[in-house]
């Protein structure tokens, strides 16, 4: 039960988490953040952060990641058409500069972590390949659908890295819409060139 003046399980305290859970990350880091310190910052009882997310691996790639939303998703949905590569890549890039912090800052506090955890990249990798340009769909890839997911998340993930990162040139200094145009293309043509293979 929580304690007093604590917010109970309602529909704001996963919202409430995440944005603790990302203060924290962000200031101290994934090792040093403490689980018992976001429940305090969230004003909530830390049972709740095992609750809704499991682990603190869990809660930190989802904070970071932040809780990407699939509005355009869902109006591509009901126009009846399929998001292409321009958007698809402004979308992903915009997550990771719509935050208080310095631009990309999520994304370099999580690039680290995946590249010294497994599980981290692991999580990373679910989440590119099912959230950003899957919409959230669960069903289980076939070969080739697997491939073409790995190569848009390698790309997503690439880019993301040279802009955030490695501050690589244009990619890092021009606008989001410019870089989407130019990686766009590149994004519609792994959604349909791998073949199946035996």
């Amino acid at each position: 039960m929580a304690g007093l003046g604590r917010r109970p399980g309602d529909q704001g305290t996963r919202e409430a988490i995440l944005a603790a859970a990302r203060a924290a990350f962000l200031e101290q880091g994934f090792n040093k953040a403490a689980m018992t310190g976001i429940a305090r910052r969230a004003e909530v009882d830390a049972a709740l952060l095992y609750h809704y997310f499991g682990t603190k691996l869990e809660l930190f790639v989802e904070s970071m990641a932040g809780l990407y939303t699939q509005e355009r998703q869902a109006a591509a949905a009901a126009e009846g058409r399929v998001r292409g590569g321009v958007e698809i890549v402004s979308d992903f890039l915009r997550k990771w500069e719509s935050g208080p912090e310095e631009p990309g800052r999520a994304f370099v506090a999580l690039a680290q972590a995946a590249s010294s955890s497994p599980e981290a990249a692991t999580l990373l990798n679910e989440f590119v390949t099912q959230r950003i340009w899957r919409g959230g769909q669960a069903e289980p890839l076939g070969d080739a659908a697997a491939r073409r997911a790995a190569m848009i998340g390698a790309q997503l993930v690439g880019i993301a890295w040279a802009r955030y990162v490695m501050k690589l040139g244009p990619v890092a200094t021009d606008p989001i819409d410019d870089v989407a145009r130019w990686f766009g293309p590149t994004i519609d043509s792994f959604k349909t060139a791998v073949p199946e293979t035996n």
